[in-house]
């Protein structure tokens, strides 16, 4: 951080650490079907793969 002249305590207000917002209903509604999605597709590729789909 030296080489671009910020100091450590002028860090922070650039959004680094501790301003991270709650998560909303929505955000973990998207997450949820994002690791939703993820893994039903990796269970279709394990089947196909070992012959049980297909």
């Amino acid at each position: 951080m030296a080489d671009l002249g910020i100091s450590h305590t002028h860090v922070n207000q650039y959004g680094s650490v501790g301003t991270r917002k709650p998560l909303t209903t929505r955000h973990r509604l998207q997450t949820a079907l994002h690791g939703a999605i993820f893994t039903a597709a990796f269970l279709f590729v394990v089947g196909m793969v070992c012959g049980v789909v297909g």
